[in-house]
């Protein structure tokens, strides 16, 4: 019978830093490739041949003059390096921010202040003459009743 899974992180330290890593990496050459390949012939369209190349990334992302051999130098450093690399900046600072609010929002474990709040002195005594109203006029330990 296989083990119940768990979220617990993995044994080895550092392993799953070095895995999400790894597919950050992975992810952002595979959006940086692709949108090398559209802003390339966007750009190749509006002020080239208006040739539309076949979807080939890796040759996007490392021989656009290949791809797209009427355009000229400075064209391919616009169209197939700038801008789909501000494009590529901008969705993984976007994913990174997102990440950190998702990783924030999980539980460490520990009571946060919204657990702990019913265990302050104004609820407890409130919790308190609700449940006995008789507690109201009394002195308690910690001084007159609030």
């Amino acid at each position: 019978m296989p083990s119940p899974r768990t979220n617990a992180p993995s044994t080895t330290t550092g392993s799953d830093a070095l895995l999400y890593l790894l597919f950050g990496v992975l992810g952002a050459v595979m959006t940086f490739g692709s949108l090398a390949w559209l802003t390339g012939n966007l750009t190749n369209t509006f002020v080239g041949r208006g040739t539309w190349a076949p979807f080939s990334a890796t040759v996007a992302l490392l021989h656009p003059d290949v791809l797209w051999p009427t355009l000229s130098t400075s064209m391919l450093m616009v169209g197939a390096r700038v801008v789909p690399g501000l494009f590529t900046v901008a969705l993984v600072v976007t994913a990174a921010v997102l990440w950190m609010r998702w990783r924030a929002e999980s539980k460490s474990g520990l009571a946060c202040k919204a657990d702990l709040a019913p265990l302050l002195d104004k609820e407890i005594v409130a919790k308190a003459k609700s449940l006995r109203p008789s507690l109201g006029g009394r002195e308690g330990k910690r001084g007159p009743a609030r």
